[in-house]
């Protein structure tokens, strides 16, 4: 293993360092903890790590060089900072005397050599796996846990792992399986390790196979649990697991038996539907959409990473990849699944119903708003009233830039009664005060 920071292509040919842990039992958590380090220790220097391991496998990280390891960098001060990583000693030095200029220095070429030896190692780990073949998974989401290789190609494999109540079904890199195809049958169990091989030591064949023989398959029927009369019309238990759903089905049908044509994934879902080997959604939309989901990221970017849309995969390989929720519902109309749901919200309407009431309220608000704005930019008539006087603009002086000035008409003109019976004089109206004209 090699863990590289910043451009190590200028450590060419540079010589390596030897450095100490603490301990060959506590390997895995000190590397991670000089990954989360060196970021702040090396900044902007390079740095190259070789690990040589020689082993793998549950809870063991083993070296070939027992609990030393190869680094080397463009700072050597920063190498000497190395030791502040709890589990690291520091670099190794001439007769322990942890002197800086006494550490032992150790030449490229031989380094490189045992590099190619560990690359090689690695390869020949995968050797042996074929399909069928008990693995256990080293690192990774169900790093530990052991399943059967159900499908091999392009340097990956899909591993089924059967668990009590549910099977997964993981994708991981060949070289990321551990072939342990020397374990008997009746101890394939999903959690195989030492301790189940001490049941053998202990108790024999006969009797630790017994003991694990409940966990080798799924448990596909649920616990029946006494109730009282009064909970007899509770909702039923759930008969299914997570795998029994149309996501698991699609994805076992693109990448375990190899179907890539929507319409026949589509009858398959639709058979396991009528026979209620797998849950029914709410409508079969959800089933387009998964169905195209799956195509895309298990087959079709595998094969074309720069096809980005479903789209793109009918224009590049034809009509026949062309489907739709309306075609899946035809396939067997006695499949009661709508097409699409219409779901009922507290107040009894229907989502689509209040979707359709926001829409014409909102274009009601269009309307107003439109005439709001309309009246804003209607141009003034010699009519308008002032709303000070309630006499016309006509009757108001105008400047000479078009503004109105100072009302020039009489109270006892056809204006409001209110400003006829309190006032007789002429108006004396300042709402619209004259500006100085020159």
């Amino acid at each position: 293993m090699v863990l590289e920071y910043g451009p190590v292509e200028k450590l060419k040919d540079t010589k390596w360092f030897m450095a100490e842990l603490r301990s060959d039992k506590t390997v895995e958590p000190t590397m991670k903890r000089l990954g989360r380090e060196v970021g702040g220790i090396f900044r902007s220097e390079p740095l190259e790590v070789f690990i040589p391991v020689q082993r793998r496998d549950l809870d063991v990280f083993e070296l070939g060089t027992v609990q030393y390891i190869f680094v080397r960098s463009t700072s050597f001060p920063a190498l000497l900072r190395l030791k502040q990583i709890t589990g690291i000693c520091g670099l190794v030095t001439e007769g322990d005397c942890n002197r800086p200029s006494k550490s032992i220095a150790v030449e490229d070429a031989y380094v490189q050599s045992l590099i190619a030896q560990a690359e090689r190692e690695h390869r020949e780990r995968a050797v042996g796996i074929e399909i069928g073949g008990f693995v256990r998974i080293l690192n990774g989401e169900c790093r530990d846990f052991c399943g059967v290789v159900e499908v091999i190609g392009d340097g990956s494999a899909m591993v089924k792992i059967t668990l009590r109540t549910k099977y997964i079904m993981q994708e991981t890199p060949i070289r990321n399986l551990l072939n342990l195809n020397h374990v008997p049958e009746a101890l394939r169990v999903y959690y195989y390790g030492p301790m189940v091989q001490g049941l053998v030591d202990e108790l024999g064949m006969e009797a630790a196979s017994k003991l694990i023989e409940e966990d080798l398959h799924l448990d596909e029927t649920m616990p029946t649990v006494e109730v009282l009369e009064e909970q007899a019309k509770a909702e039923e238990p759930k008969r299914h697991s997570r795998q029994r759903t149309v996501t698991a089905l699609v994805k076992k049908l693109v990448l375990i038996e190899g179907k890539h044509n929507p319409m026949e994934i589509s009858k398959a879902v639709i058979q396991n539907l009528k026979s209620g080997e797998i849950r029914a959604p709410k409508n079969l939309f959800i089933v387009y959409c998964i169905i195209k989901d799956r195509l895309m990221k298990d087959y079709f970017r595998k094969i074309d990473s720069n096809l980005k849309t479903y789209r793109d995969v009918i224009h590049k390989y034809g009509k026949e990849y062309k489907f739709s929720a309306n075609q899946i519902a035809k396939i067997d109309p006695e499949v009661k699944i709508p097409v699409l749901t219409q779901e009922v919200c507290i107040d009894g309407r229907s989502k689509e119903a209040r979707k359709g009431i926001r829409e014409v309220a909102a274009t009601e608000v269009k309307v107003v708003e439109k005439k709001t704005r309309g009246s804003k930019k209607r141009k003034k008539l010699g009519t308008d009233t002032c709303n000070t006087c309630y006499h016309t603009r006509a009757e108001h002086k105008v400047t000479s830039k078009g503004s109105w000035g100072r009302c020039g008409g009489v109270s006892n003109h056809k204006i409001h009664s209110w400003v006829a019976k309190n006032y007789s004089g002429p108006c004396t109206c300042n709402r619209f005060k004259e500006r100085a004209t020159k």
